[in-house]
């Protein structure tokens, strides 16, 4: 048996809490991961993990042997990076998280060309707009926009997100146009849930900041969603640029209070904390920062009071 490969396994299960899920990222039945610990177990003499029907727990032993893995591994992975970036030639499976409308929107397009660039590069790309635990899960970069909770994580800035407060026409017809933010309180407000601020907007205008909790008659958990109701007048919503320019062009939308600036935020790229990032890590962020660097929409407007958390 592979020892390695055996140490990788087992630090999975660990981390994911499941032999199942370890089962799908190798690509193999999940009988093949039991028998692989069970054969390390038989190995080293001792039981590194407790099987209960509802959860696996480590235990004295295996919680000792699982650092050591990490440590290990860790020194592994770390010359093997070494000996590729001497090469230049990045390679291997790159699992990437990125949020879904952005994604579609502003990095599925890019990647034929990073495909056709670096060939040895697999990707396996996530879409999702909840924030995905980067170990847990085997992420090796994630793309975020706003605010960074996980101090723990690296991070890169790619770009910027400014965001404008928008709504149709027929709804502005219909129920006035606000002439400053405390009026929205009167406005039926639609809220992207998965914003860590909810339903609590933020702006600034003059080095002031401007803070109201709004109120409305739909939220989702999707930022698409939340467009096709302000374009069908239902609503006032806080709208990226990057989303929202395309309709404010074409006379869909209206920026409303434009003298006040909703809160804008940083892209960036984060990836777990290591004494090194890997030439795939390094190679693909790079690559969207030179696309991103590109796009007028990911820019921050000059006219816009935006704030970036660091």
């Amino acid at each position: 048996m592979d020892q390695l490969t055996a140490m990788r396994i087992f630090t999975r299960v660990v981390q994911t809490g499941s032999f199942s899920a370890v089962a799908r990222e190798l690509g193999v039945g999940q009988s093949t991961v039991s028998k692989r610990l069970a054969a390390l177990e038989v190995k080293l003499g001792t039981r590194l993990l407790a099987r209960t029907s509802r959860k696996l727990s480590l235990t004295e032993v295996g919680s000792d042997f699982y650092e050591r893995c990490l440590q290990i591994l860790m020194e592994v992975d770390e010359a093997e990076a070494c000996a590729i970036s001497m090469t230049g030639n990045p390679r291997g499976l790159l699992r990437v998280s990125v949020p879904v409308s952005f994604g579609q929107r502003h990095v599925i397009p890019h990647l034929p060309e990073f495909l056709r660039t670096y060939s040895n590069v697999t990707l396996d790309i996530k879409l999702i707009d909840h924030h995905a635990d980067l170990v847990a899960e085997g992420i090796d970069v994630a793309i975020r926009i706003g605010i960074l909770e996980d101090s723990s994580l690296l991070f890169r800035r790619l770009g910027d997100s400014p965001r404008f407060l928008v709504a149709s026409k027929s709804y502005l017809d219909k129920w006035g146009r606000p002439l400053h933010p405390d009026q929205l309180k009167d406005h039926n407000c639609l809220v992207y849930s998965l914003l860590g601020t909810g339903n609590i907007w933020h702006f600034q205008s003059q080095g002031k900041n401007f803070t109201v909790q709004v109120r409305g008659t739909f939220r989702a958990n999707n930022s698409d969603a939340v467009r096709q109701m302000a374009l069908a007048g239902c609503g006032i919503m806080v709208l990226p640029k990057w989303m929202s320019q395309p309709h404010i062009q074409n006379g869909e939308l209206e920026i409303i209070l434009q003298e006040y600036a909703p809160q804008g935020f940083p892209i960036q790229a984060v990836y777990p904390t290591n004494r090194y990032v890997p030439s795939k890590v390094r190679s693909f962020v790079s690559f969207l920062q030179q696309a991103f660097a590109r796009d007028p929409l990911l820019q921050s407007c000059s006219n816009d009071a935006v704030q970036y958390a660091r």
